[in-house]
């Protein structure tokens, strides 16, 4: 609330037959109670600050693209089993030599 909307609202209060001190009552009061609420103001920098942050979000998101050069470069299970098979047959190949060697 404005100054001179409250001046106006105390007047109107006067004319109705209350004393000023009566109708200063009434709008510290709702003065008081308005005083938190959010202002058109505020609402149109909340807006923005939360479009600002919508708008850092969507640039960090990893977009479909990236998405799928990600799944590309990834190991399938089926590269992690010829991995394995490999290893095994690597090893298994110096348990013969070694054997082979030491015999």
């Amino acid at each position: 609330m404005q100054a001179e909307d409250i001046l106006t609202a105390t007047h109107k209060l006067e004319e109705s037959g209350m004393t000023r001190s009566e109708s200063e009552a009434i709008a510290n009061t709702i003065i008081a109670a308005v005083a938190p609420l959010a202002t058109k103001t505020d609402l149109e920098s909340m807006k923005e600050a939360t479009k600002a942050d919508l708008e850092s979000m969507r640039e960090q998101m990893a977009t479909k693209a990236d998405l799928e050069s990600l799944k590309e470069h990834m190991a399938t299970k089926k590269d992690v089993e010829s991995v394995k098979v490999w290893y095994l047959l690597t090893l298994l190949g110096v348990v013969g030599t070694i054997l082979y060697i030491t015999d």
